[in-house]
């Protein structure tokens, strides 16, 4: 989400001429195959922080997670000075931005914590559910129109979430304990919904580089204390591996950005998904992880419904 104009400007706006709407057509068509180009990039930099994550080896969560969020706060001033937004949004949506930050967090943790047990690829199938539970939060609390054939999407995903999860194997061979984790991965897409739900319900009343920056700060904040209560001195190549963590979580995030401002969501959302396809490929290499049909058929049905939701929204926007 760019900050972009504010709503009064565009309120106060001049109807397009039919040149004007021409010359922006012709932009947007230009600027397409750019967008694409970056959100593919940021899918990679995504992967590539899930495989610094699990590289990191056994150091505390709470380290891992400071680290990404110590990167991403310093990238996140540059982004509110260069908007020209408030540092930390209007004391009157402190209650919503708290919320956001805190649920934001838990998300990132819980999706850290999968990766570690997990593979690289079905923590991130796993965490891929997030859009599916948008709908969902989005539709129970801003009244947004959950019609019926996202409902039947959603429950397509979930089915592919289940074959990802494989609960019944996971009883068998350890019970509740092998199946914690993978629990764990889904609950990071729950968590990480309701944290893009709070977003959408301050559109238009914070900026994106605002809000970016509050989950920063008190991200890191929060997990500072309890890793100074546990501090662990990383190898090198652990230091190297948290520096990548930040490195790469802050790259993937900018590009995204920058992929949205350049085309609509619509036209380029659908690429995020080859994150999942990378960080397969990260875990075949590095650790030699082989996602089972089970997991490889979730995949497909997961992704299968992004596409269709996808072409869906580029016809619904072709014939307004």
């Amino acid at each position: 989400m760019s900050a972009g104009k504010s709503d009064a400007s565009c309120a106060t706006s001049q109807p397009a001429t039919s040149s004007q709407v021409a010359s922006s057509s012709s932009t947007e068509g230009e600027n397409r195959p750019r967008a694409v180009v970056l959100m593919c990039l940021s899918a990679i930099s995504f992967a590539l922080m899930g495989a610094m994550v699990k590289l990191s080896g056994d150091l505390p969560l709470f380290e891992k997670v400071f680290v990404r969020n110590l990167v991403n706060l310093v990238v996140a001033v540059v982004m509110v000075r260069m908007a020209g937004a408030r540092l930390l949004g209007h004391w009157h949506h402190q209650p919503l931005l708290l919320a956001r930050s805190l649920i934001g967090l838990g998300g990132v943790m819980s999706f850290f914590y999968a990766i570690d047990h997990l593979l690289l690829a079905d923590a991130t199938i796993l965490n891929k559910l997030s859009p599916f539970f948008v709908m969902l939060f989005a539709g129970m609390f801003l009244a947004e129109r959950l019609g019926g054939w996202r409902l039947v999407g959603m429950l397509i995903a979930f089915v592919g979430a289940t074959l990802v999860i494989k609960p019944q194997l996971a009883f068998a061979e350890g019970g509740v304990e092998a199946l914690f984790p993978a629990l764990v991965g889904l609950g990071s897409a729950m968590l990480a919904g309701a944290a893009y739900t709070l977003i959408r319900a301050l559109r238009g009343r914070e900026a994106s580089a605002t809000i970016v920056l509050h989950f920063s700060l008190v991200s890191s904040i929060v997990t500072l204390v309890p890793m100074l209560m546990n501090p662990v001195m990383p190898s090198a190549p652990q230091a190297l591996a948290l520096l990548g963590i930040g490195i790469f979580a802050a790259g993937g995030q900018i590009l995204m950005t920058t992929a949205y401002r350049l085309a609509p969501a619509g036209e380029v959302s659908i690429y995020s998904y080859l994150t999942i396809v990378f960080s397969a490929l990260a875990g075949w290499a590095i650790w030699g992880e082989v996602p089972d049909a089970a997991s490889l058929m979730g995949f497909l049905l997961i992704a299968g419904v992004a596409l269709v939701g996808w072409h869906a929204s580029r016809v619904a926007v072709r014939v307004v």
